[in-house]
């Protein structure tokens, strides 16, 4: 004897419903069909149906998860009425309505901040929903936002750190005074470009350096407020192209001072004026151009969230592979910097920066490398105000100080009238070391002195004729052929023939062939 059987799957579960006038309670009910054999066919006879009563069975109208796939008693899934910024909960409380809680999203908090359970139960937003006969909230049941930049909270506590405004401006106008400086002294540079300390200086180069000072200075301003990631992809352009320009122009100029002094007393003359060095120096801007591009293009900065030691959030800069590159170029640009200024430290002070270019590279290095631990170890911590601060500190290392060694001997002088005492004198040369080079013999000769100050001076960017603009130098008769030679463009050693200098009274007498 067989009997087909029919499987589970052949069955049918109804949905939910509720039995009204019977039982008057929610059923659902599975339905399978019963089949029979009949000369080698299956044969449909009827249904078998089983009625199950869901009253002790929990109801979920929250949402489905987006892995969760529907069941047979899911129809009331999604039918809750939690309002936007709350999410569903569901509560095992049998097969009723409102049997869910409405918790609060993160990034909102309870309104009544002293209840126990922070939440709108189910039960009571149905029975508002159906009193009022209005499916519209009217803002009713909803939770309130956090504080900005809060991820979750209890109540309103800020958790962002409020920025001290007065303190970033007070840092606007240190700024401010710091360009309008970089201004004046361009002005200062342009009206004495022909005076002997400004012109042996070379005026273009100093110009650059204002320039990229300015440049450094302008990225405090674009760093202003909030930091965001559109500032912090504007910021690292300023400041670096402002860099490698002002540190490029005395970089250079060193450069020139050591091809010149190593040449020592060859005959070979070397051909450097300043168009040289700016079309070496235009290389070295394209390069540090094509840097910024790429990295803003393919991985630019971005703005994110860091705590300060009192646990308040603020906004800083990302700090990526990318700056930690730049950074290493910018350090290996300073200490190309301080091998040229090691290599030109015995030539003639007055006739190159190169102490003062030295000063100002060890601070570059030294407080520079100290102030940018600062803001990562304890600035980070401190919050952005102290990140600011620090912001326009560097400024005053890098732009400031360094501003301060490049001009000021340069305008002392041009405030006296004439060349530092310290630097020139008639009968010897003080290098930048502060030892004496080439010492002549005491003379009262005027021919001597002329000799003795013309032939310890190697001039860079000056007409010979410029240097009888020194205080003490007098024009003598047997020189003044010299004086109509021009080599501002070809720089090189002056070779002076043999010469016999014997002073008025006969005491002293020597013979020269310095260069």
């Amino acid at each position: 004897m067989y009997q087909p059987l029919a499987t589970y799957q052949d069955g049918y579960w109804t949905r939910p419903y509720f039995d009204c006038g019977g039982g008057n309670i929610w059923m659902s009910t599975y339905s399978a069909p019963i089949l029979s054999w009949n000369n080698g066919t299956v044969h449909f006879r009827g249904v078998a149906t089983i009625d199950i009563e869901l009253t002790n069975i929990d109801i979920n109208q929250c949402d489905l998860d987006k892995n969760e796939a529907a069941k047979a008693l899911d129809i009331f899934r999604g039918t809750h009425s939690c309002q936007t910024t709350t999410v569903c909960t569901p509560l095992n409380q049998g097969f009723r309505a409102g049997s869910y809680l409405c918790k609060c999203q993160d990034g909102y908090y309870f309104p009544n901040t002293s209840a126990v359970i922070k939440a709108f139960r189910g039960v009571d937003i149905e029975t508002y929903f159906k009193s009022s006969n209005s499916s519209i909230p009217n803002g009713q049941f909803q939770c309130l936002k956090c504080s900005r930049g809060c991820d979750t909270c209890v109540d309103s506590t800020p958790c962002l750190y409020q920025i001290n405004y007065a303190v970033q401006a007070f840092n606007i106008f240190i700024i401010s005074i710091l360009i309008v400086g970089c201004i004046i002294v361009s002005a200062v540079i342009i009206k004495y470009k022909k005076e002997l300390v400004i012109k042996t200086a070379s005026p273009i180069f100093l110009l650059l350096t204002c320039l990229g000072a300015t440049l450094m200075c302008s990225s405090v301003f674009v760093m202003y407020g909030e930091v965001t990631s559109f500032t912090c992809t504007l910021q690292i352009w300023p400041f670096n192209l402002g860099f490698v320009i002002m540190y490029g122009a005395l970089l250079l100029k060193t450069w020139r001072i050591s091809v010149i002094f190593k040449s020592g007393g060859a005959t070979k003359r070397i051909n450097l004026p300043d168009k040289a060095l700016l079309q070496r120096m235009i290389p070295l801007v394209i390069v540090f151009t094509g840097y910024l591009s790429v990295w803003t293009a393919l991985d630019p900065p971005y703005a994110y969230t860091v705590k300060t030691s009192s646990g308040l959030k603020f906004f800083t800069c990302s700090m990526t592979w990318w700056k930690y590159a730049l950074y290493g170029g910018e350090a290996l640009l300073l200490l190309v910097g301080v091998y040229l200024c090691f290599t030109v430290r015995k030539a003639p002070a007055h006739f190159n920066e190169s102490k003062f270019i030295t000063w100002a590279t060890y601070n570059a290095i030294i407080l520079g490398s100290f102030i940018l631990m600062l803001t990562q170890f304890v600035g980070l911590s401190g919050g952005p105000d102290v990140v600011y601060v620090l912001l326009m500190a560097q400024q005053q290392v890098f732009v400031t100080i360094t501003l301060a060694l490049i001009f000021f001997p340069k305008f002392w002088a041009l405030y006296r009238g004439t060349l530092d005492d310290s630097t020139v004198y008639a009968n010897h040369v003080v290098t930048i070391t502060g030892r004496v080079k080439q010492p002549l013999p005491p003379t009262t000769s005027k021919l001597s002195e002329s000799f003795a100050l013309t032939t310890a001076s190697v001039s860079v960017q000056c007409n010979p004729e410029d240097f009888f603009l020194i205080s003490g130098y007098q024009d003598d008769d047997n020189l003044s052929t010299t004086r109509t030679t021009k080599f501002s463009s070809k720089v090189g050693p002056l070779k002076l023939a043999s010469l016999q200098v014997t002073d008025s009274n006969g005491g002293h007498s020597f013979s020269s062939t310095d260069t």
